[in-house]
């Protein structure tokens, strides 16, 4: 049998299988490092996303603790005091709490505090008993 024959059993070997193999993994290698970055951008962006909506609805909080101490200053012009812990909505966590005290003569200082997350926010308003 000549030297250069194959046997019919044996399949002949392309030098460009091994190619195909090397080219196989180096396109998995880069399409992992792509998603891998683009599911890094995805969570740096939803992380971002609930920062803003927390300190944006503990604003919210802080200006309904406002509006109830207003709404309890409407009732009785007297009163003054706090209110505290209020969730709003129902076991969603997120609470305000306000306090009503005397300043300046003629002027009541609300000061409103809300919390959604890990986030808090205060306002305070001035209002005018006068007039």
């Amino acid at each position: 049998m000549p030297l250069h024959q194959h046997k019919p059993n044996q399949p002949k070997r392309s030098p460009k299988r091994g190619f195909a193999l090397l080219l196989v993994l180096v396109v998995m290698v880069l399409t992992s490092l792509i998603l891998a970055g683009i599911g890094n951008g995805l969570t740096t962006q939803f992380s971002a996303y609930r920062n803003t909506a927390d300190y944006d609805q503990a604003l919210y909080l802080a200006g309904a603790g406002a509006h109830h101490a207003i709404a309890m200053l409407e009732e009785d012009n007297a009163w003054r005091g706090s209110i505290s812990n209020i969730e709003l909505p129902a076991g969603s966590g997120n609470r305000y709490s306000v306090t009503a005290a005397d300043g300046d003569p003629g002027e009541i200082v609300i000061t409103a505090t809300g919390e959604a997350g890990d986030v808090t926010r205060r306002l305070e308003c001035v209002v005018s008993t006068s007039g």
